[in-house]
């Protein structure tokens, strides 16, 4: 199953139409139907988390990384935070610095979609 083909159906089964995930994300509803039917293959990283967020689940489920349809849970340290400890701990040192920087990147920049 595709990254798009894996948002389609998770959409679907919670319910979500393509306009209010497009609403929520800040894409047209096009784009929905493009990554949903593979035109666009290539899924931008920043829009990953934010389409995870309204699907309820996880950025490895939506890759095709994890099989399980998971709700990410609170708490101190929820769902995303420990996948996303999982995914750099999982990285090779020269790699990690790379994703330290873009983090603090996201972190700058919170008004940016």
């Amino acid at each position: 199953m595709t990254t798009g083909e894996r948002i389609r159906a998770r959409r679907k089964e919670i319910n979500v139409s393509p306009d209010e995930l497009a609403d929520k994300i800040g894409v047209s509803r096009s784009t929905i139907f493009r990554w949903e039917n593979g035109f666009i293959e290539k899924m931008p990283v920043d829009k990953l988390v934010p389409i995870a967020r309204v699907l309820q689940t996880t950025v490895g489920y939506l890759m095709g990384w994890e099989d399980e349809e998971q709700t990410p849970a609170s708490g101190a340290e929820d769902g995303y935070e420990s996948e996303a400890k999982r995914f750099f701990e999982a990285l090779p040192e020269n790699r990690k610095l790379e994703a330290l920087n873009y983090l603090r990147y996201l972190a700058a920049n919170p008004d940016k979609q």
